[in-house]
């Protein structure tokens, strides 16, 4: 406790002492810079921030301008019968779903909203291709065609095990 008055009393006599008054001027200096430096780095910081979520939000409107092509697509498209495939409908089936995959795949679309809008009908049309025998024209089968569309094929298994997993317990 006394060593304060003490050292107050040394301080209160250097401090007209120019080196004192030139260390009081540049520690005010590089407060000010510190406080600056600070500010910038808030405001870059913030900058980034609010660039990100425009980003996101021009993202999230692409992807979903997107749907409108895929749903004219996906909803042109006729079921087939298995047993007597019509080689036109097989092959517009095909390539839309392997471009339905591909979009989702690429980050295109919203995954979500494309499997909340076509996971039904999309298991559906591959199913009714998968089990079509020799299709007329082509000399091959509807699972050899899934083989050379390997987009499809990964998204109707993807789509197949969480139809599987929709009423299972978790734990």
């Amino acid at each position: 406790m006394r060593l304060l008055p003490v050292l107050r009393t040394r301080l209160d006599t250097h401090r007209y002492s120019p080196s004192f008054q030139a260390l009081t001027i540049a520690m005010e200096l590089l407060s000010l810079e510190f406080l600056t430096a600070a500010g910038q780095c808030i405001a870059a910081f913030t900058a980034v921030a609010v660039a990100w979520m425009v980003w996101r939000g021009q993202k999230v409107l692409s992807q979903r301008q997107m749907i409108l092509p895929l749903w004219e697509y996906m909803s042109s498209l006729h079921e087939v019968d298995p047993k007597a495939p019509i080689t036109r409908d097989v092959l517009k089936i095909v390539n839309t779903l392997e471009l339905v995959a591909l979009c989702v795949e690429g980050g295109m679309v919203d995954e979500r909203v494309i499997k909340r809008t076509f996971s039904g009908i999309y298991m559906k049309l591959y199913e009714q291709v998968q089990v079509c025998s020799e299709i007329p024209g082509l000399g091959r089968t509807g699972s050899a065609l899934w083989k050379e569309n390997p987009a499809a094929m990964r998204f109707f298994r993807q789509l197949e095990k969480e139809h599987e997993d929709q009423g299972a317990l978790r734990g």
